[in-house]
């Protein structure tokens, strides 16, 4: 198993792509459009700044031959510019970009764990932080589908209480989440479909929002 698949089948980088979902809708649900598309913009850029890391590192790299240095560069290139792509404001623009990036991003993980098996690293931690930086950018994105729905003015003091509702479920998620990670008997796969299925239940009652 690949060092990035060994980190994402890890128990704790699962919890932290559920926490990391859970933060996304309730950054959603308690932010503007404006707000909550910044939010989006700055994990794109945390991202783009730990591959030019990477970038720098297989540059530098000794132990590379250099086709395998030149696969590696031209998928690291293509996803920065995915990545750097402005603000879409549009549904349809918005769909595009994020499709394009999330297959940018698995094309440059693939080619990674081909090409840069037992490589070391001065950026040291490189594949933990890219795994953490992949799952927040993933839920930012996900969470980011339901907000481009109009919401109708009619609606507004349903919206509102329903969003009440949701934080409150969002609220109690992250305290249970918090629990597990502090218990032993959270690293069975039961707690972990459990978390699984209560997060699904927010994402559902999220879109309801804005259908």
């Amino acid at each position: 198993m690949s060092r990035i698949k060994e980190l994402r089948a890890s128990f704790d980088k699962k919890l932290d792509a559920l926490e990391h979902q859970a933060l996304a809708f309730e950054a959603q649900l308690t932010q503007t459009k404006d707000q909550a598309m910044q939010r989006l913009e700055q994990r794109k850029q945390q991202l783009r700044d730990l591959l030019m890391q990477v970038q720098t590192d297989v540059q530098r790299s000794k132990e590379m031959a250099e086709q395998a240095k030149t696969e590696v560069q031209a998928k690291l290139e293509h996803l920065q510019v995915q990545l750097a792509l402005g603000k879409a404001d549009a549904r349809d623009t918005f769909e595009e970009q994020r499709t394009k990036t999330l297959k940018a991003l698995n094309e440059f993980e693939s080619v990674a764990e081909q090409k840069l098996t037992g490589a070391s690293f001065e950026s040291g931690r490189v594949w933990e932080d890219l795994v953490g930086r992949t799952s927040t950018l993933e839920a930012e994105f996900e969470a980011r589908k339901g907000r481009f729905e109009s919401e109708k003015a009619k609606q507004q003091v349903t919206l509102e209480s329903k969003k009440q509702e949701l934080l409150t479920t969002l609220a109690s998620y992250k305290a249970q989440l918090k629990a597990k990670r502090d218990t032993v008997q959270a690293k069975t796969d039961v707690f972990e479909t459990d978390l699984r299925e209560g997060l699904d239940q927010i994402k559902t009652g999220f879109k309801k929002l804005f259908e």
